[in-house]
């Protein structure tokens, strides 16, 4: 059997960096499904916290890529993160008109909320999941004191 790190390549893992954000968005996506089912679709306007999930993404990607150069898994890394920051923002503009009608002198404030929690989202998250991945290789490449 086979490990990841046995089966290093130069080429870009695009099974780590489509596979982690998506098992790692699922649960989010269960969660918010859940509680607007419930009745509190308000439960999205925490999508800013949850851009903190976006550090296991990194750290997932970091660990499990099949790239050999760790320049390579931070990038994987990145690209991960920014595409589950861009799930959130999706499922925060599905969401959202669930919340409340709004009125037409505030149609353009929530607009602007909604592309600043999709743009804001996809940079923050994979900022955060890049710094995370470089974390991890960077623990695992550091020598040992002592």
């Amino acid at each position: 059997m086979t490990t990841p790190s046995s089966t290093s390549s130069s080429a870009f893992d695009v099974r780590v960096a489509l596979e982690t954000p998506l098992r790692l968005f699922a649960p989010w996506l269960a969660a918010v499904l859940l509680v607007t089912w419930a009745g509190y679709p308000g439960v999205v306007c925490v999508t800013p916290f949850a851009w903190l999930l976006a550090l296991r993404v990194g750290l997932r990607c970091a660990a499990h890529s099949r790239s050999s150069k760790p320049n390579q898994r931070i990038l994987e890394a990145a690209l991960a993160g920014g595409f589950f920051g861009f799930l959130q923002g999706v499922l925060f503009f599905i969401i959202a008109p669930r919340m409340g009608p709004i009125s037409s002198s505030e149609q353009g404030s929530a607009l602007g909320i909604g592309l600043f929690l999709l743009c804001g989202g996809v940079f923050a998250a994979a900022g955060l999941s890049a710094f995370n991945a470089w974390l991890y290789l960077r623990r695992r490449t550091v020598p040992k004191a002592g």
